[in-house]
């Protein structure tokens, strides 16, 4: 009689997948706790063998690193759904097949979880948040807890059961075909464009200079620089500090020299420079 992972086990393994980087190491960063997600898994299909138990987690610690949240959840979905397939005596499937496919994924698994989490559902959820929370709203910090983890959820249940269902078959032709990598460049795309947004909303930088030329004031900022393209000062602010970030000067110089800037230049028209 054939034997079936059932919903606990693959609940139990979703949810401890998210356990990943709890026993994080620089040697093999994510695999101590992959193997303990598979923990469930391994026992159902194998009650009766602790000696089969402990040979079939071994195989789990190799080194392993995905985005373990939104898209990575896939990869043990699949792994789930291969071991039953070798405990009901599928003999093509080895130590080797699972972890040469577990390899091969989560490098572009890592590529799409990434773009997804880090570079639009958190810039979002983060640039929301903090427009509630500049204007003076206790809602935002909670909207954003809340909302960040109902998407974690959401999209990494849905996505471990397609691992599971599909299996290794489907992730496959999706590599074979390029899907995955124009998924990578659609969601970087759309990235970008968020952060181009925030950029142009939250970096808030008003310049005090106005020239008087016989009589007549000539706002730099508004009349000159914002009528060749709106938001130059702050654009131009924002490629100078990732340049700086690029040539690797350090990030808590940059934050204070930034602050210290931005408290002496509020000051100018102390100075004398003439203020709007």
């Amino acid at each position: 009689m054939d034997i079936k992972l059932t919903r606990k086990e693959l609940i139990k393994n979703w949810a401890l997948t998210y356990s990943s980087e709890t026993a994080y190491n620089y040697e093999r960063l994510q695999a101590l706790g992959q193997a303990n997600a598979m923990v469930p898994v391994i026992r159902k299909l194998y009650s009766d063998d602790k000696e089969r138990q402990v040979k079939e987690l071994k195989k789990y610690f190799v080194f392993y690193n995905t985005e373990p949240s939104f898209i990575g959840t896939m990869i043990p979905g699949v792994a789930a759904a291969m071991e039953e397939q070798r405990a009901n005596g599928a003999e093509d499937i080895t130590d080797e097949t699972i972890n040469s496919l577990r390899t091969g994924l989560m490098g572009p698994v890592a590529g799409i979880g990434d773009t997804v989490s880090q570079g639009i559902v958190y810039p979002i959820l983060a640039g929301i948040a903090c427009s509630l929370a500049i204007d003076g709203s206790y809602v935002g910090p909670i909207f954003f807890e809340i909302a960040y983890k109902v998407l974690l959820i959401g999209f990494g249940w849905n996505m471990y059961r397609l691992g599971y269902q599909k299996g290794k078959t489907f992730i496959l032709t999706m590599l074979k075909e390029g899907t995955i990598s124009r998924l990578t460049e659609i969601f970087s795309m759309i990235g970008l464009m968020v952060v181009g947004c925030m950029t142009a909303e939250r970096v808030d930088i008003e310049s005090p200079f106005i020239l008087n030329i016989r009589g007549v004031e000539l706002n730099i900022q508004e009349d000159v620089l914002d009528a060749l393209m709106p938001g130059l000062i702050p654009l131009g602010i924002t490629m100078f500090v990732y340049w700086l970030v690029r040539k690797k000067v350090n990030i808590n110089l940059i934050i204070l020299t930034i602050f210290v800037a931005g408290i002496l230049l509020s000051y100018l028209n102390i100075l004398g420079v003439p203020a709007e």
